[in-house]
């Protein structure tokens, strides 16, 4: 089967999630194909969420469906968080199974018996309620960053992760412990930058569930069974 990534949202996060499935299909030796269009020209998805006046991304992530597709692929996924704000019309587009990120991801909490989570993640995927709205589903409560501690971790997303600059991690961690302080079991990092971020800063705190790891862990699953 051959799987297709909705890429480039943002490009750092695609190379990470392409290096993940990597590792994991090595591990099962599996040989899987992979297809992936990029197109990080995409208009910002935070931008748009926030303000729908702004350029709608969802035009040029069906584009990329619409040419995974005609690649023959028999699954789609799409390593960003903020951009599952658009699933239904991904879903509406084609009859590929896609896997959600975020669904997936409270899948695993739910699996794993959490009852609340805290979620680090762009202003644009707290507003829509992507996340709050299927934890709610699930019974498990949902904590996020106050204003001032959001702002640390957009300027950690957007200044820092996807300009290659180098990330306060005393900064990021001072909001990772404010929400364990709080009684977060987890702390989902529901950005793909901040996944990038622990991969590339090797981030080990047992806290953390990378979205990103979720979404990659499903992939490998659903390829298997396939």
């Amino acid at each position: 089967m051959r799987i297709g990534v909705i890429g480039g949202l943002g490009p750092l996060a695609t190379a990470k999630f392409m290096e993940m499935l990597a590792r994991r299909f090595k591990e099962h030796h599996e040989a899987v194909e992979l297809a992936v269009i990029s197109d990080p020209k995409t208009p910002d998805r935070t931008s748009y969420i926030l303000d729908n006046t702004k350029e709608n991304p969802v035009e040029s992530i069906l584009a990329m469906v619409d040419k995974l597709a005609a690649l023959g692929c028999g699954l789609l996924v799409m390593p960003c968080n903020t951009a599952s704000y658009f699933y239904r019309e991904i879903e509406a587009r084609t009859d590929i199974k896609f896997i959600n990120i975020v669904e997936e991801t409270v899948k695993y909490l739910a699996q794993h018996g959490v009852k609340k989570v805290g979620l680090l993640a762009t202003e644009g995927t707290v507003k829509s309620g992507i996340y709050r709205d299927l934890l709610k589903a699930a019974g498990i409560e949902l904590a996020v960053p106050d204003a001032a501690r959001q702002k640390t971790v957009s300027s950690i997303i957007y200044e820092g992760i996807k300009k290659g600059a180098p990330v306060e991690l005393d900064a990021f961690f001072e909001v990772v412990r404010s929400l364990e302080n709080c009684g977060c079991e987890r702390v989902i990092l529901g950005c793909t930058e901040l996944s990038a971020l622990k991969e590339l800063y090797r981030l080990g705190d047992p806290i953390l569930l990378d979205a990103m790891d979720v979404l990659a862990d499903s992939t490998v699953a659903f390829a298997a069974g396939a």
